[in-house]
């Protein structure tokens, strides 16, 4: 089932279709539901739907477990109107990750299409997502590597001057286990878990989590084998895949929360690509706001992405021994860092010792670095161990951020003078909290999400949103979004304000809007969005890799815009404002010669939707 787009037929959400309110389906079978899947008529009998992590081609190359949807409830949903949604379209939760409200469903499998789809329509779920598999980013080097050149190079050693680390910031590596007897880390081992058959026995099943292991951790100044890059720093091992070293991205997301449970000050993730998944980015939020630094390997396929990763994620490109970014490192805007990662001599399954190469260590590299600049100062938060490894790194590519660097290549020893010497700053300032949608004096007859953006140097803890003074929601997780059902409540005016509160404690004003509930009054305004197509020219020939370009606006404000090709949507993505630039990068070579037809799809803040189509010729 990989690379699938699925044909939902009509039959499937007859409930929908015939007389079931606002629904997405019924406006025309046509946009973008709730929950990342977007929905476009094909025919008469049939609708295309699209996951929108598979608008990117790494992600839609993915492999996926079958019969198994991850979900996550909109804060506010109702827990009563998402169990009889379940009992609807026949899933049964198998496993539930509490932190971050997210339940792994089982589905028929020959019915996943139609199922995601009814679950997606509901409204009443902000991620409906496949459950992605991954395998180790890892390729196997020369055992006979005759130093780790790698310390040298990012000057581990030159930081082993100043620190070795501390027992109080454990490092976990979520992994394919690690192994317990190895010489060189059965001692730093202090805890472990695995979350696929929920159990303790964490022992390597792969090889993998126990090369990752040495690298950042492996016992040092011992007389034998390598050493780790944070000699104190203990290790907790929590092995995410099953027996054949493969995993999902459910399960990385409770190896994450389990090990942010059990205080790990510094959280490996060795498996790619993740840059765009919804599930382990609310994971890495969750153990972000416990303290906890989520360092991610950018991934081990050569490619580029426009992708932009996320703040609570560290991700980590490879470089060689010269400084040069590895063939196979994945490059775009979601890089945040490089790191050796070429040639890494470290532990291997069985007690022996392997040169591995791989984007997989270099992130544990970093991950030690981590380690090594907490343990200069205790009390700092994840967002000052970023910023001293950040802001000290060795320029590499263009001058600043670029998207094959970062932000350069670590240099330890200079991270970790830079943790020393940070100032301690008392947070006294509160977040800014603005209501994106609902507009204030907008009338609702159904359900709806409102959205609010909201920011804090150093992090928003949550959002929470209250009506007619009663709180009735909190969100932890960035975009903050709720769903709001107005037959939960009195028809007629009500006061939404939403606070957002930082890891300080400072609170925000509230943001407020005055909305009326009911059906004297219409949430759709009469005025449509302007859509102007800036290249190609309707008509063109063209061929090869085409960048579509066009400019929308919305008085009333935008809220999300969908490409689609010969009608299956491509590309759909999040706008704001009253004008922006859109574009769409078309992969014209997989498409047959003759005309195809371009049209982009534009919602507002009111859920308006205007539609503008584009007229060109493959030659």
């Amino acid at each position: 089932m990989n690379r699938l787009r699925y044909i939902v037929t009509l039959s499937a959400f007859a409930c929908y279709v015939a007389g079931c309110g606002d629904s997405a389906l019924n406006r025309s079978l046509g946009g973008s539901l709730e929950g990342g899947i977007s929905v476009s008529s094909e025919d008469g009998s049939s609708v295309a739907v699209m996951f929108e992590e598979d608008a990117e081609p790494a992600i839609a190359a993915l492999s996926f477990v079958a019969d198994e949807i991850l979900v996550q409830s909109y804060p506010g949903a109702d827990a009563a109107s998402v169990a009889e949604l379940y009992e609807e379209v026949g899933v049964v939760v198998v496993k539930r990750l509490d932190d971050i409200d997210v339940d792994v469903l089982r589905v028929d499998a020959s019915a996943f299409d139609a199922t995601a789809a009814s679950l997606a329509e509901s409204g009443l779920l902000e991620i409906v997502q496949k459950n992605y598999l991954y395998e180790p980013s890892a390729v196997p080097d020369d055992i006979h590597f005759p130093r780790q050149r790698h310390l040298t190079q990012s000057r581990v050693d030159r930081a082993w001057d100043t620190t070795i680390g501390s027992e109080d910031v454990i490092i976990a590596i979520v992994d394919t286990g690690v192994d317990p007897e190895h010489p060189d880390l059965s001692e730093k081992i202090v805890d472990g878990w695995n979350v696929v058959e929920n159990s303790a026995d964490f022992s390597d099943v792969n090889g993998h989590g126990t090369m990752v292991a040495g690298v950042a951790a492996a016992m040092s100044d011992n007389r034998r084998g390598v050493a780790g890059v944070a000699w104190e720093s203990p290790i907790v091992a929590v092995r995410v895949t099953d027996s054949d070293g493969g995993t999902s991205a459910g399960n990385l997301a409770a190896g994450i929360l389990w090990a942010a449970e059990r205080g790990a000050r510094v959280i490996n993730v060795s498996f790619a690509p993740l840059w765009s998944n919804r599930v382990v980015r609310a994971a890495a939020q969750q153990a972000y706001h416990r303290g906890s630094l989520v360092v991610i390997s950018a991934g081990n396929a050569g490619g580029t992405t426009s992708a932009a990763g996320f703040t609570e994620g560290f991700f980590v490109g490879a470089v060689s021994s010269s400084d040069q970014i590895a063939r196979f490192s994945d490059r775009g805007p979601f890089v945040d860092l490089s790191a050796p990662g070429v040639g890494v001599l470290t532990t291997e399954l069985g007690g022996d010792y392997v040169g591995a190469s791989g984007t997989s260590f270099a992130a544990p590299l970093v991950s030690g670095v981590a380690a090594l600049a907490w343990s200069m100062r205790l009390e700092l938060r994840p967002i000052s161990i970023q910023e001293a490894i950040l802001d000290t790194s060795r320029e590499a590519g263009d001058a600043g951020k670029d998207d094959v660097y970062g932000w350069g290549t670590v240099d330890a020893a200079a991270a970790v003078l830079a943790a020393e010497g940070s100032i301690i700053e008392t947070d006294t300032t509160a977040p800014k909290v603005a209501v994106s949608r609902p507009r204030d004096g907008s009338t609702y007859s159904g359900r709806f999400t409102a959205s609010v953006k909201a920011t804090d140097r150093w992090g928003v803890a949550d959002v929470v949103m209250s009506i007619d003074g009663v709180p009735r929601a909190t969100d932890t997780r960035s975009p903050y979004r709720f769903v709001i059902d107005p037959a939960l409540y009195a028809s007629g005016r009500h006061e939404l304000s939403f606070v957002a509160t930082d890891d300080s404690g400072n609170a925000s004003g509230p943001g407020e809007v005055t909305v009326t509930f009911g059906s004297s009054g219409s949430r759709r305004g009469a005025d449509a969005s302007e859509i102007g197509f800036r290249s190609p020219q309707s008509g063109s020939t063209v061929s090869g890799n085409v960048s579509i370009e066009a400019t929308v606006s919305d008085s009333d404000g935008l809220a999300a815009v969908e490409w689609f090709v010969d009608g299956v949507a491509v590309l759909a993505t999040a706008v704001s404002g009253t004008q922006t630039s859109v574009s769409y990068y078309w992969r014209s070579a997989g498409a047959p010669s003759g005309e195809h037809t371009i049209s982009l799809v534009v919602t507002d803040a009111d859920g308006n939707q205007t539609t503008k189509s584009l007229g060109v010729v493959r030659k």
